[in-house]
């Protein structure tokens, strides 16, 4: 194991490490994310392949050597230009509390910036997600707002939100 695993944003070319650690993700820690192993799976491969391709969204893998270990995402919003959304970030277990977050939110926040209508970032998580909760609040996160929610996995509970504002 290195000691400073690798970040980088996934190639399309690179589509099948991204489908294997957002699998594996899925399966190692299913109640903290809003999509299911059963949901994802079934999706052709040229899926996998055009989330890569987005003008709109980058996912960074995070690499031991040319092992990925890890993944995660922002996505700008649909609805609103100005705004990016941090989504699916995930690391084996064994690189958990390793200080490798701090390099994942770097690469994000650095990637809306460069993006020309991106003002904000926002971010939720499960109320239970402490370590989410942490993190976001370590990388100048404040939070906004809480508001019930029934997750994939058919259980109650509330959703956080959090923004970083990068543009007035």
């Amino acid at each position: 194991m290195q000691s400073n695993p690798g970040i980088r944003q996934f190639t399309p070319d690179e589509w099948p490490l991204y489908k294997t650690v957002r699998l594996k993700a899925l399966q190692s820690d299913p109640k903290v994310f809003g999509s299911s192993y059963a949901l994802e799976e079934p999706r052709p491969d040229a899926e996998w392949r055009r989330a890569l391709e987005r003008g709109d969204m980058a996912i960074f893998g995070v690499f031991d050597h040319d092992r990925v270990i890890g993944m995660t995402g922002i996505v700008i919003d649909k609805d609103d230009a100005t705004v990016a959304k941090l989504w699916g970030s995930w690391l084996e277990p064994t690189w958990r509390s390793k200080g490798v977050s701090e390099h994942l939110y770097r690469a994000r926040i650095d990637w809306a910036r460069g993006h020309a209508t991106a003002k904000k970032i926002i971010v939720s998580h499960r109320a239970s997600n402490i370590a989410s909760q942490k993190a976001n609040q370590k990388h100048g996160f404040v939070r906004t707002h809480a508001a019930p929610h029934e997750w994939r996995d058919g259980v109650n509970e509330d959703q956080i939100f959090y923004e970083l504002v990068l543009k007035p």
